[in-house]
């Protein structure tokens, strides 16, 4: 379509023979504002080489439109006169590309934070699997190996492993399932256009709201909360798989108010560690937990600590364990906790085993904050 406007509006500016009157006059105004809305579509939607010539072929028509007034006036126009209003109308065409090529730039902001926003809650699903499926199948791969070693020795004990692996199982199955209702959720974006949409017409909220109580659309209260809260669960799910034996250690002091923020990624560190025992530190038989809520320098912090005591690499241990090169593992945690001004770390505990310790400033992660009741040690 524009570039037919474009053709015919070169054709009568060309063989235009008159008359210069007001009536004339007024349909070349409105053309001129035609062909600008023109080059402004074009240039914001067409790909860069069709907007171009498709700019620069609309800006001619423009520019050039003004000859078909200016030499049919009695007297005709000087040619400086002329010369102006092609000039003045460029002008216009020039307008008109710079109003496209802004809202096309918009437009690329929009796509690309768009683009980012969809990477971080793939990022975000990615660590939800790894966080909380990965400890589940890990303890099921555990099970499954103690059961084959039983099963040789004592057939009868190696049957009764057989409930401790479904119920692990189940709880894999459960976090992959939570997972997948994340994903069936409205994206942020999409959620965004319906609130602005909401506002004009609020009869289009009822229908989302009925398919909430009809369970069509997962309530984020539903899910898991992924917390300190669930410390106690998380533990005896990972004592019902055998050695190593995880024992808490948790003061009565630190049942206190922590933000919600700090408590789902302390739990998001707990799980990580216990994950890394049991794929790494197989001769363990003790894992320690401790969370404390210190005070430095007069700004709260929340501390948490995973020790276990399995025998350095000199005394059995097969596989070097992560100090922070994993792609979503303690290396991703570590980048979290920094992002909310704390740290994580992971190395060697003396006199043997490993140790996984995180410090978070409290006040940082404080504006959601909820009573946890922690289990004490």
């Amino acid at each position: 379509m524009a570039p037919a406007a474009g053709a015919v509006s070169l054709l009568v500016t060309f063989t235009y023979q008159g008359p210069a009157r007001s009536a004339a006059a007024n349909w070349w105004t409105a053309e001129t504002l035609a062909l600008m809305i023109l080059v402004v579509v074009g240039v914001r939607r067409q790909p860069a080489a069709i907007a171009t010539a498709l700019a620069a072929f609309l800006a001619a028509a423009i520019t050039l439109s003004p000859l078909r007034i200016a030499l049919n006036t009695v007297p005709p126009s000087s040619r400086g006169e002329s010369l102006q209003l092609c000039l003045i109308w460029a002008i216009l065409a020039i307008v008109a590309v710079g109003i496209g090529l802004y809202l096309r730039g918009l437009d690329a902001r929009n796509r690309a934070a768009l683009a980012a926003e969809r990477r971080t809650e793939r990022m975000n699903l990615a660590r939800d699997l790894h966080d909380y499926a990965a400890h589940d199948v890990t303890a099921v791969v555990v099970l499954v190996e103690a059961a084959q070693v039983l099963a040789k020795e004592d057939p009868q004990q190696a049957l009764e492993l057989l409930s401790e692996i479904g119920a692990a199982g189940a709880q894999a199955l459960k976090a992959m399932d939570h997972t997948v209702q994340l994903l069936a959720e409205v994206p942020a974006a999409e959620e965004r256009r319906r609130a602005l949409e909401a506002v004009r017409r609020p009869e289009l909220t009822a229908g989302n709201d009925a398919a909430q109580e009809s369970g069509a659309v997962p309530r984020q209260s539903d899910a898991p909360r992924r917390d300190l809260s669930e410390l106690a669960s998380l533990v005896a799910r990972f004592n019902r798989t055998g050695a190593p034996k995880a024992v808490l250690d948790v003061p009565e002091e630190a049942a206190a108010r922590i933000p919600h923020e700090a408590s789902r990624l302390g739990y998001r560190v707990i799980v990580e560690a216990l994950t890394n025992v049991r794929r790494h530190a197989a001769t363990a038989s003790r894992v320690v937990i401790g969370i404390r809520c210190a005070t430095s320098a007069g700004s709260p912090e929340l501390h948490v600590t995973v020790v276990d005591d399995a025998p350095g690499p000199g005394a059995g241990l097969a596989v070097e364990r992560p100090t922070g090169t994993g792609g979503t593992g303690i290396s991703s945690l570590s980048e979290r906790a920094g992002e909310l001004g704390g740290a994580l770390t992971a190395g060697p505990h003396h006199p043997c085993g490993w140790r996984v310790a995180l410090v978070l400033p409290l006040d940082s992660t404080s504006e959601e904050s909820g009573p946890h009741n922690l289990p004490n040690g």
